[in-house]
């Protein structure tokens, strides 16, 4: 066992110190001597505190000499060695107060690591850190300006928007030439179609700005605000077929303005997705307390992958570009939904994609 401990002591790869009882060295091995630049018999006698830096020593005499007296140790301390040629090395150190039955102390052990290589790493870790918070509260700052923004931008255009839908609606009302009358129903489409980007846009702010959608619930019955709805975009797509099954002539208590904002979302992504020589097909019903809206057209199947994250923004433009919008359609739809404790889940299979909208409506007399 002795000539075990005594090759350890000689080779480690660490420094090792032994005091005796009042702190005094004894023994160190050959490898702190070289840390230090002398000859391991230089170090006897002395106190291993005389081996750091200034403020190493009297943090050593004043703070670990008493936590060593009173616990009997102390684990990985920073300190710095005063070495040769007035040069520095960062150390961690561990010491151990070996005692005899009595707790009287017989000696002091202490290990010594390099900690250069650690310290620099560290310091690489912090700085790393730092620019990281850096970089993401610039982020945040950059989205949160970008979403201001577009909300501004948003609202100012309503304005120059709303002048367009009532000029052309005012010049559809005077006895125009048929291909005049063609060319003011193309400019008011156009400008409701902005009308309802603009509006998704505006949602859209509000709700990444933490706004949230705003409601305004009351009791109605939502099948003549629907099939209105539906009349809209027929004239925006004449061509394309919608059947309807309203189902549901109870009232239902919701925000009406909001719901048909989502189910005109819903319908126009339909009509825009779905296969152009097929109809789209619009079913409500209120069954057991709760109001379903669904909206489905058949056209090729949405991917697996794709359907899981279909209600984030900008996410089905990814997936089948249209040219048709933004791509918040149906986030603002799920958002919609979201906002009055609805579920609002899409499904899509080789016969039909399909949006289901649920409300409960459990309101007393309904």
């Amino acid at each position: 066992m002795q000539e075990n401990f005594e090759d350890f002591f000689a080779h480690s790869l660490s420094g090792h110190v032994i005091t005796d009882a009042e702190g005094k060295i004894l023994r160190i091995n050959k490898r702190l001597a070289d840390w230090l630049g002398c000859d391991p018999s230089a170090a006897a006698g002395q106190r291993f505190s005389d081996l750091l830096t200034i403020g190493g020593k009297i943090y050593y005499e004043t703070h670990l000499w008493p936590l060593l007296r009173m616990q009997g140790f102390f684990e990985e301390v920073a300190l710095e060695l005063g070495c040769a040629n007035n040069e520095k090395l960062q150390v961690l150190v561990n010491a151990y107060e070996r005692r005899d039955e009595k707790n009287i102390p017989l000696f002091i052990r202490l290990t010594v690591f390099k900690a250069t290589d650690r310290r620099i790493y560290e310091q690489n870790l912090r700085e790393a850190k730092a620019a990281a918070e850096m970089n993401l509260s610039n982020a945040i700052q950059l989205s949160s300006l970008r979403e201001q923004f577009i909300a501004v931008l948003g609202h100012d255009l309503r304005n120059p928007l709303g002048a367009i839908i009532t000029g052309t609606s005012l010049l559809g009302m005077e006895d125009l030439k048929p291909d005049q009358a063609k060319i003011i129903q193309v400019i008011s489409r156009s400008a409701q179609r902005m009308h309802e980007l603009i509006k998704n846009v505006m949602d859209f702010a509000r709700v990444r700005l933490g706004g949230g959608i705003l409601l305004d619930k009351k009791l109605v019955s939502l099948t003549p605000l629907l099939a209105h709805v539906v009349d809209e975009l027929k004239i925006i797509w004449p061509k394309r077929e919608i059947i309807t099954d309203f189902g549901a002539d109870d009232l239902v208590e919701c925000d009406p303005n909001r719901v048909t904002q989502l189910f005109s979302n819903l319908l126009a992504n339909a009509i825009t997705h779905g296969a152009q020589d097929k109809p789209v097909y619009v079913k409500t019903f209120l069954k057991d307390g709760v109001f379903e809206l669904s909206v489905s057209n058949p056209g090729n199947p949405i991917p697996r992958d794709h359907i899981k994250k279909i209600f984030e923004p900008f996410t089905r433009e990814d997936i089948r570009p249209s040219q048709q919008g933004l791509g918040l359609g149906l986030y603002i739809a799920s958002e919609i939904s979201s906002a009055h404790g609805g579920e609002l889940i899409a499904t899509s299979t080789e016969e039909e994609t399909r949006f289901t909208f649920r409300l409960k409506n459990d309101k007393p007399g309904l």
